[in-house]
């Protein structure tokens, strides 16, 4: 019978702690929202170098500007790539999210 007791209480502890931590990670700077999609025209593009893209600004359905910050590889999309996208007026889509109010991109698709 203490066995039991001494296995519920360990058990509601360890419980407790768990769901303080996550509660207190939510909490933290730089948390991340939602995944968001945007599609839109190129209207602006700034490059780290000839390969890799730093932003991009998208103008949206409703005519909105979206500053969009490039975090990693985005495989084709090099800076030349989306630069091709400006000109011709080729649209794309943008799925993001928001961390410390910037919008950071996740991944880029040609509309088709």
């Amino acid at each position: 019978m203490i066995n039991y007791k001494i296995k519920f209480f360990s058990c509601i502890t360890i419980t407790a702690l768990f769901l303080i931590s996550i509660t207190l990670s939510c909490d933290s700077e730089g948390e991340i929202q939602d995944v968001n999609f945007v599609s839109g025209y190129v209207v602006n593009v700034e490059s780290l170098s000839l390969k890799k893209l730093k932003s991009f600004e998208l103008i949206d359905q409703k005519d909105r500007k979206i500053l969009l910050t490039v975090q990693g590889d985005l495989g084709k999309f090099s800076p030349s790539h989306m630069r091709q996208h400006m000109l011709i007026g080729e649209p794309i889509t943008v799925k993001y999210f928001v961390k410390d109010g910037k919008n950071i991109v996740e991944s880029v698709e040609d509309l088709e």
